[in-house]
């Protein structure tokens, strides 16, 4: 460092002796950091820390948009509980084989086979059942 010219910081409540470059880039830093502030109070942005309180944080206010909204979640819960109450309304041999195609993943030609039928009856089967629970669900 040049004589005479002794630059300081503050760290930690200590002054510590640093290089011109070292003691420009932390006050542009600074001055960067008010000079935005400044501006957000200007311009009247709001932080969320600033609404902190005893039980909330401020940024727990912050909204989530990638979480469905209340109303889709309950019109979800509405149609879910439709289905379910159509679901035990269908036949047994209906429901078990929605339940092998659906639950267990099996593929048409699996279950075909478990139960030795062709695989087009069993298609045919989904499809009616399918429609059928449609009707159910829309009525």
């Amino acid at each position: 460092m040049a004589e005479g010219n002794n630059y300081y910081i503050r760290v930690r409540g200590a002054l510590v002796q640093v290089t011109s470059e070292v003691y420009k880039a932390c006050y542009q830093a600074k001055r960067r950091a008010k000079t935005l502030y400044e501006k957000d109070e200007r311009n009247g942005l709001v932080s969320y820390d600033s609404m902190d309180t005893e039980d909330t944080l401020g940024e727990e206010m912050i909204p989530d948009y990638s979480l469905p909204s209340v109303e889709d979640a309950a019109l979800e819960n509405l149609l879910q509980e439709k289905l379910r109450n159509c679901l035990n309304l269908l036949p047994k041999t209906d429901q078990d084989l929605l339940h092998a195609l659906y639950f267990e993943e099996l593929s048409e030609r699996q279950f075909a086979d478990k139960l030795g039928l062709h695989y087009m009856t069993v298609h045919s089967r989904k499809v009616k059942i399918l429609a059928n629970l449609k009707k159910m669900i829309n009525s």
